[in-house]
């Protein structure tokens, strides 16, 4: 994780996608414990995680 930017009102992280996991499943499994806004935060995080996979597969004989 990296502070890009930061100011009075707003803050830009990058996060590494290694990360995202560790970062994520603790907060979900403890979802009772947290506030909407970290939840709302960690379950953009997962979106982001996943979107990120290769989940293409190409049918096959798609060009026979």
């Amino acid at each position: 994780m990296e502070v890009i930017h930061k100011d009075g009102q707003s803050i830009t992280i990058r996060f590494d996608k290694k990360d995202l996991a560790k970062i994520v499943e603790p907060i979900v499994q403890h979802a009772e414990s947290f506030a909407k806004d970290t939840l709302d935060i960690a379950y953009l995080l997962a979106e982001q995680d996943y979107r990120t996979d290769d989940h293409f597969k190409q049918p096959p004989h798609v060009f026979d």
